[in-house]
């Protein structure tokens, strides 16, 4: 089955959307990520406030467990975005592929309508009576 320049710009409009998705999705898991990163901060400053002035009102073996936790959380959103970026470098390179066939595929359509167009011409001039 011949592709058609239709086909491949459907094709690549699909691809793009999909790229579209993949970096909505990067940007929430960077956005859990610093979220749990300030949440890490806060964390430390309420562990740290125990030895101040202040006195803190959360264990701190909660604190720490809630550190644990977010650790383990951190792990999992940078394994979860990892995969989200090989996804959109995949997605990306089957863009420029598609891209670079119906790049092609726009040549090949030009050659040949300009090679009808020359053969028409060719033949209107075989054709004309000669005076």
């Amino acid at each position: 089955m011949a592709a058609t320049r239709a086909t491949y710009r459907e094709m690549i409009r699909l691809q793009k959307l999909a790229k579209l998705r993949h970096e909505m999705e990067l940007a929430r898991l960077q956005a859990q990520s610093a979220a749990v990163e300030a949440e890490n901060l806060d964390l430390f400053r309420m562990h740290e406030s125990r030895f101040g002035a202040e006195a803190s009102i959360v264990p701190v073996g909660i604190i720490m467990r809630r550190l644990e936790t977010n650790k383990a959380r951190q792990a999992s959103l940078a394994d979860t975005a990892m995969t989200e970026r090989q996804n959109w470098l995949r997605v990306s390179r089957t863009i420029d592929t598609l891209s670079d066939k119906l790049r092609v595929l726009d040549a090949k359509l030009t050659r040949a309508e300009a090679a009808a167009e020359l053969d028409e011409s060719i033949s209107h001039l075989l054709a004309a009576p000669k005076i």
